[in-house]
């Protein structure tokens, strides 16, 4: 018989203007891996910093082994057993990798001196056991991001949690560091520990959960086992639907359209290795490889972020010009929208407006210096609305809103701009089905007014959807390029170094 560990009554959070959490009540078993799911902004984060002691529901009791709980800090968490393993990595880059694993209370000896040796002697046990081969005395700044993510999860382990709250915990890892993941997590299952699992890959859902719930709109939705659940029932909770794609459809109507960019031997030694292809009017231009490709490195290289290229030919045949890849040339032509958002394209504590009328303010300048504020609300209040942006007002910090829509403020911004060509890294990574559906609308709108992207993402199955070709890239070098139609299977072949085109 299965046996409760958590509950959660009729807990509701209430923000100025926004009910985040609405009654919801549910309960998660003793070691069960248990799904927590939903659209960005449907409430499980907010749900799950309550648990963690971030922030105090407005009403509503949670009950652990029967016992009621009240967490009014993240130490009254912890102390509970819960370890949480938040989506945004939160690490301090100068110090080594045992001190930010004890951060919480440093080991000592009883003159009050810290004993390191006991420290890191602990830190690479624990770190063995996430087939971490680390060394504790490295800085974190020197490790890559799915190593940093791996070093959260063992500070969340290290206080031995009854319950292991993971928000979107493989955002940036690798597939190895995945496998490793998915095996400490049924570790954890063996010795009764109950994980709360949060993601947006159902994918990884039905391979390593038991059961799953998902929230809409800051309410219950939907539970059950993962044994009588689909792709398209859980769809249909998300967006209240009873059935829905996860895909945009879009058409496939470019193969006759003029070419308006070439592309010729972009190289850098040891990265990239004679990238060279046609875009065309109109076209989603897919660029598919595996981490460690390419792919983001010829991203930067297009929009003049590396000036260390050792020879390129870039030619825009709407103008007949051979152009420079420096920032000041490349982004006249280019809008370019970065694989980490938050640290790279939004400016967080900065509003809605300010971001997206960043990269266009030329042109609401009235009497130089002074830009015309009336025709930048104007224009911001027309993009929020076109792309369906959910805000309070045009003054709402960045790092407010959800993922999804954090993701629409940065297309918004160069959709304003209303460059020839996007390039798009990663747009709907982190995002859940609705809020991806809504960018490949958005994409979809820009490249019908003629505009070109050249578009990268990990999902395989959203490259075929939406690109029109698709161009393999592995280490640095072109595999070969096929029309809409093309296998995953060979596609994942000759990005993996399977096969030959």
């Amino acid at each position: 018989m299965d046996s409760e560990v958590l509950r959660f009554e009729s807990i509701t959070r209430e923000f100025p203007g926004v009910k985040a959490l609405d009654n919801v009540s549910f309960s998660v078993n003793q070691g069960e891996v248990f799904a927590l799911l939903g659209a960005n902004g449907a409430g499980k984060s907010t749900l799950m910093n309550i648990l963690g002691g971030n922030i105090p529901p407005s009403s509503g009791k949670i009950y652990i082994d029967n016992q009621e709980k009240s967490f009014f800090s993240p130490q009254d968490s912890l102390n509970a057993g819960i370890g949480f393993v938040h989506q945004e990595i939160a690490l301090f880059p100068t110090l080594t990798i045992a001190e930010n694993l004890f951060i919480n209370g440093y080991k000592t000896n009883t003159a009050g001196l810290l004993t390191r040796k006991a420290m890191e002697a602990e830190c690479t046990s624990l770190l063995k056991k996430l087939n971490c081969n680390l060394s504790p005395r490295t800085l974190v700044k020197h490790l890559g991001a799915g190593d940093q993510q791996m070093l959260e999860i063992a500070r969340a382990l290290l206080i031995n949690p009854r319950i292991l709250i993971l928000d979107e915990p493989t955002s940036s890892l690798t597939n190895s560091e995945k496998q490793r993941l998915f095996k400490t997590i049924k570790i954890l299952k063996k010795q009764n520990v109950t994980v709360i699992y949060i993601s947006h890959f159902l994918d990884e859902v039905f391979s390593i959960c038991d059961r799953a719930l998902v929230m809409r709109n800051g309410c219950y939705a939907g539970e059950g086992d993962i044994k009588d659940l689909s792709y398209e029932k859980i769809v249909g909770f998300m967006l209240g639907e009873t059935e829905s794609g996860i895909y945009y459809s879009r058409d496939h109507k470019v193969s006759d359209t003029r070419t308006v960019m070439e592309i010729e031997n972009i190289s850098r030694k040891g990265v990239l290795d004679n990238i060279s292809f046609s875009v065309k009017e109109g076209e989603v231009y897919g660029l598919w490889g595996l981490l460690g490709s390419g792919r983001t490195e010829f991203m930067e290289a297009l929009a003049g972020l590396d000036e260390g290229l050792d020879e390129y030919k870039v030619t825009l045949k709407f103008t007949d010009e051979s152009i420079s890849l420096k920032p000041s040339k490349a982004l006249s032509y280019f809008g370019y929208l970065t694989e980490n958002r938050r640290e790279n394209g939004l400016l967080l504590s900065y509003s809605i407006l300010a971001n997206i009328s960043l990269a266009n303010l030329r042109s609401y300048i009235s009497t130089w210096p002074f830009v015309n504020d009336k025709k930048i609300a104007s224009e911001t209040e027309k993009y929020v609305e076109q792309l369906g942006i959910k805000i309070s007002d045009l003054q709402q910090r960045v790092e407010t809103l959800s993922g999804g829509n954090q993701q629409k403020v940065i297309i918004g911004k160069w959709v304003q701009r209303a460059p020839k060509i996007l390039l798009l890294d990663e747009p709907t990574r982190g995002l859940d089905v609705g809020a991806k559906r809504d960018v490949h609308k958005i994409i979809n709108d820009f490249v019908a007014n003629g505009a070109s992207v050249i578009f990268v993402s990990s999902d395989i199955d959203e490259m075929l959807n939406m690109c029109d070709r698709i161009t393999v890239i592995d280490r640095g070098q072109i595999k070969g390029e096929f029309a809409a139609g093309v296998s995953k299977e060979k596609l994942m072949a000759l990005a993996s170094g399977a096969t030959e085109e």
